[in-house]
């Protein structure tokens, strides 16, 4: 018994050293794949099956494979507002174009983001010329005051919002869901839309902030009625705190007299004179913004 002890241990030593000796292959089964090599390296590679399906479920989307472009899915968004301004100017349901037509519309936009349009977007004539800049924003749906995005964009002489092409929808880089828009304006009080609005990315939402006060978060306090139908953002605000003050007017009084693309111009006619002073100022002196 003594001599077969060391007899098993020896043979069982014998056993998993030939195992551990044994060499297993790696194998690949690829659609694809070659050698390359030179005199002192050799490269192996594979490719592996193509999948070039592109999933979304309308907030996220998975692309897979290769070679594939970026894909956002965009939210689409078309806002009408009116300008109280050149809505004097004209006369009509129309608004004035004077800006465009005069050449003093700008090629970068004057608000946060300094979007640049190419000059050829204000040869557009009729309804939709463009008119001026704005800013629209979509804010939390159960936080109004958080501003969740934000963009440039142009409003057209009958009121409607739209990209910096002079033509196309807006498109936000946000999740589908529901938000507060919002327009804000150079010189006229910023007006939200009263109720949450809900935006896709497959069909534009169209949200129109001028067609009663019930539309506007703040009623009739936030906009202005033109008298034919149109409730238009109240002009004034020159100093862009949301109110129209005193020191509004104090400040389009110092500029009477100059031309161009002003904030002082409130009729937007490329003119400073005292029918901006005593036929807008001062008829909307206290009014402010209602959120």
């Amino acid at each position: 018994m003594k001599i077969m002890k060391p007899c098993i241990f020896i043979v069982a030593l014998l056993f998993f050293s030939a195992l551990s000796s044994q060499s297993i292959e790696r194998t690949v089964i690829g659609s694809s794949g070659t050698t390359l090599s030179n005199a002192s390296v050799s490269l192996d590679f594979t490719v592996g099956e193509l999948m070039v399906t592109t999933l979304s479920n309308g907030t996220t989307t998975l692309n897979q494979g290769f070679h594939q472009e970026l894909i956002i899915l965009q939210l689409k968004l078309s806002p009408v507002v009116f300008l109280q301004g050149p809505l004097i100017t004209s006369g009509t349901v129309i608004m004035d174009d004077s800006l465009r037509s005069n050449g003093l519309l700008p090629t970068t936009s004057p608000y946060a983001d300094s979007l640049t349009c190419e000059a050829r977007v204000f040869d557009i004539t009729g309804n939709n010329a463009i008119v001026d800049w704005v800013w629209v924003s979509l804010r939390d749906k159960n936080d109004p005051t958080i501003v969740l995005a934000s963009q440039s964009a142009f409003v057209q002489a009958d009121g409607d919002i739209v990209g910096i092409d002079g033509t196309s929808v807006l498109e936000f880089d946000s999740p589908s869901d529901s938000y507060y828009i919002a327009v804000n304006h150079r010189n006229h009080i910023a007006v939200m839309s009263a109720n949450t609005i809900g935006l896709n990315t497959s069909t534009a939402t169209i949200i129109d902030l001028s067609d009663a006060t019930a539309s506007v978060f703040g009623g009739s306090n936030s906009v202005v009625d033109m008298g034919n139908g149109i409730f238009a953002m109240i002009a004034g605000d020159f100093d862009e705190n949301g109110q129209i003050q005193n020191t509004d007017t104090n400040a389009v009084i110092q500029l009477l007299g100059i031309s161009g693309y002003n904030k002082a111009d409130m009729d937007m006619n490329g003119q400073v004179q005292n029918s901006d002073i005593n036929g807008i100022l001062n008829t909307n002196i206290g009014k402010g913004v209602q959120f």
